[in-house]
C-alpha cells in the first residue's frame, strides 16, 4: 500500500511540475510550492472532518507537532531549492543529482537513526532507478537546453540542499508518524510552511497571486491541486513503507514528467529516454512486486 501511494504521489508531483513550468518567470517558485502546501492542509482538514477524526489534531503531543512542522517545512524547502537550481543547471541534470543525493541521504539516515533495512534488492532497485533518471535527463527529445547557462559546481550547494532537505523531511515524518494519524500528521506538517509563506508575503508585500492573468491563475490552481495531493499521498506513503523505499520511488517523478510531456505535448521519445524509462520500470518492479 505504501509503495503504491508513493508512486501516485510521484505522478501527481510530476503533473504539478509540468503545469507549473509555463509560470516560471511570472511567479516565484516559493509561491507555487506554498500553494501546494496550502492545498495539502485543506485536503487534510476535509478528510478529517468527513471521517469524524478532527480530534486527532488535538491528540498530537507538542514535541510531535514540532517534529511534524519541521518535517513539512524541510520537504517544501527541498522543492524550492530544486526549482531555484534550474537557474544554474539544466533541470534534468539538477533533478538527477538531487534525486541521487536524496536516496543516498535517506538510505544512510534511515539505517542509522530508524533501523530501516538496506537489502541487496533495495540497492539494486535504487541503482536502476537513478541510472534511469540519469538517462532521461535531457527530456523527451533531443534538443538545446532551455536552462540558464551554468555549471554543476555553481549549482552544487542548491542541489545538495534540496536532497538534504527532502531526506530530513522524510526521516522526520517517519519518526513522527509512528503514533500519529497520517491525515492529521500531514495537515500539521504542511501547515507550518503554509503559514510561514503568508507571514513572508505580508511582510514583503508580495501578493503576486492577485496580479496573475486568468491563464496563469488556472495553471496555478491546477498545479496547486495536484501538488497538494502529492504531498498528502507522500506523507501517507511514509506511514506505510520504510523511508529508503519511499525515497527511491519518489525519485521516479521525472520519468512521469517525461511521459506526461509525451502524452500532453506530443514530444518525441528518443531511444535514450526510452532506455531510461525501462530501467526505472525495472527498479520499481524490484521494489514493489
Amino acid at each position: 500500500m505504501g509503495e503504491t501511494l508513493v508512486l501516485g504521489s510521484a505522478f501527481m508531483w510530476a503533473l504539478a511540475t509540468v503545469l507549473a513550468k509555463p509560470m516560471l518567470g511570472r511567479i516565484r517558485p516559493s509561491t507555487i510550492v506554498a500553494m501546494h502546501a496550502w492545498v495539502a492542509v485543506l485536503v487534510g482538514l476535509v478528510l478529517l472532518i468527513a471521517l469524524g477524526r478532527l480530534d486527532e489534531l488535538t491528540a498530537i503531543a507538542p514535541q510531535q507537532v514540532l517534529l511534524l512542522g519541521l518535517s513539512g517545512t524541510f520537504v517544501v524547502l527541498g522543492d524550492i531549492f530544486l526549482v531555484r537550481s534550474f537557474t544554474q543547471l539544466d533541470p534534468g541534470k539538477a533533478f538527477t543529482v538531487a534525486s541521487g543525493l536524496f536516496v543516498l541521504f535517506t538510505l544512510l539516515a534511515g539505517w542509522i537513526f530508524i533501523g530501516d533495512p538496506v537489502t541487496q534488492v533495495t540497492l539494486a532497485g535504487a541503482m536502476a532507478i537513478i541510472f534511469g533518471v540519469y538517462m532521461t535527463r535531457g527530456g523527451a527529445h533531443d534538443g538545446p537546453t532551455t536552462a540558464v547557462p551554468g555549471s554543476t559546481l555553481a549549482a552544487t550547494p542548491t542541489v545538495l540542499l534540496a536532497g538534504l532537505m527532502w531526506a530530513a523531511g522524510l526521516i522526520g515524518f517517519d519518526l513522527a508518524l509512528d503514533n500519529v494519524d497520517p491525515i492529521a500528521g500531514s495537515t500539521i506538517g504542511y501547515l507550518f510552511p503554509a503559514l510561514a509563506y503568508i507571514v513572508w508575503a505580508i511582510r514583503g508585500h508580495r501578493f503576486e497571486i492577485m496580479a496573475l492573468d486568468p491563464t496563469n491563475a488556472k495553471l496555478l490552481a491546477a498545479s496547486a491541486t495536484f501538488g497538494g495531493l502529492a504531498l498528502v499521498g507522500y506523507t501517507f506513503g511514509i506511514k506505510y513503507a520504510n523511508a529508503g523505499i519511499v525515497a527511491i520511488l519518489e525519485s521516479t517523478a521525472p520519468i512521469f514528467a517525461i511521459l506526461l510531456a509525451v502524452a500532453l505535448f506530443k514530444e518525441r521519445l528518443t531511444a535514450r529516454t526510452g532506455t531510461g524509462v525501462g530501467f526505472c520500470a525495472l527498479g520499481i518492479a524490484s521494489l514493489v512486486i
